[in-house]
């Protein structure tokens, strides 16, 4: 199977922090966010200073979102959260709007279905994303950030390379993708041809692509620690200046300054990255493993830890209550909402 082009998150800690560097005279900003929450009832109060992102990579040549996250900013409790939504989980096509069964596909579907110039359809596509997100995972998206990963090679080169601790010998060749993977385990400075090297490798985990959607979670949360660390005026100029063309996004100055700001405050003991709850699953016909399944009960506990915006907790009741990540059990794929529905 062709290996995807590995997009990494890492782009919007540097994008935010940035803008921090340069914009500190924000600080009586607050950004404006939606008091409403998404499928719950009326008269839940919004935590302070609480905002969610959806953050995505996107691949340039199929247009599928191979890189998820939802990310929550806690300004008041100072805490960064990030829940990773593996690119091959399963979606009802029925519930998507869309003849997809990943949920990496519903960004590319309707950028395809939009009439749009370029930087309109990605706006319009990315709010499909973000309203589908929303009405099944009962998250508020206060704001999205699109990246492409052209500049990430520039920007790890730009803060002196990033210090990692590889877990194995990564070695993989695909010339049809110009892609040539040769790095070996132990702890070392890595530059950015090296991280972009890391972030592709998927071929030696056990668990495929759920392996790359950890073994990022890790590499991102060392880049955190490290910018925290490393970034100054002088290269923080230089890095937007890569950024800043790679990006689509909703946010403006002050909503850049604001997040900053967060950021600059928010160590990195505090900053978590987990994998949304779920599974791969087996296909009992076929023992093809095609999919990653959600758990419905698992995933509920998750957003409720880390993306709920709200002082109540979501209920099982309204928590994809259109069944977004599972199929019809009397459908093609009964396994996946036998695991879906799960309780274990």
């Amino acid at each position: 199977m062709k290996k995807r082009y590995g997009k990494t998150i890492a782009l919007i800690a540097v994008f935010a922090l940035c803008a921090g560097a340069c914009a500190a005279f924000f600080g009586a900003f607050r950004p404006k966010v939606e008091k409403i929450p998404v499928l719950a009832n009326s008269g839940i109060d919004r935590k302070e200073e609480f905002y969610t992102f959806l953050v995505c990579g996107v691949d340039v040549a199929a247009r599928n979102t191979d890189v998820m996250m939802l990310v929550s900013v806690d300004n008041a409790e100072k805490s960064v959260n990030i829940l990773q939504i593996p690119r091959d989980t399963f979606v009802n096509p029925d519930v998507a709007g869309f003849r997809i069964t990943r949920v990496n596909g519903i960004y590319a579907a309707a950028y395809n279905a939009s009439a749009f110039s370029e930087k309109d359809r990605e706006k319009a596509a990315m709010e499909t994303l973000a309203g589908r997100l929303e009405t099944a995972l009962c998250v508020t998206i206060d704001r999205y950030v699109l990246l492409d990963t052209a500049a990430f090679v520039k920007i790890i080169d730009a803060v002196g390379g990033v210090e990692y601790d590889i877990p194995r010998d990564m070695r993989y060749e695909d010339p049809e993708q110009g892609l040539s993977i040769n790095l070996k385990a132990g702890k070392k400075l890595l530059s950015g041809a090296e991280a972009e090297q890391f972030v592709r490798y998927r071929a030696g985990y056990a668990t495929g692509d759920v392996g790359r959607v950890e073994a990022r979670g890790d590499f991102l949360a060392a880049v955190y620690a490290q910018l925290l660390e490393k970034l100054s005026p002088a290269n923080a100029l230089k890095i937007a200046g890569e950024l800043l063309p790679a990006v689509t996004t909703d946010m403006n100055a002050g909503d850049i300054a604001y997040f900053a700001r967060a950021l600059y405050g928010i160590g990195a003991e505090n900053f978590h990255v987990k994998t949304l709850a779920g599974s791969p699953v087996q296909n009992p016909e076929t023992g093809v493993w095609t999919y990653y399944a959600i758990n419905k009960k698992a995933a509920l506990a998750d957003i409720n830890k880390y993306m709920n915006a709200f002082k109540k907790e979501i209920t099982q009741d309204i928590f994809d209550k259109n069944a977004l990540f599972a199929d019809d059990p009397k459908g093609k794929n009964p396994y996946i909402s036998e695991y879906y529905y799960s309780q274990e």
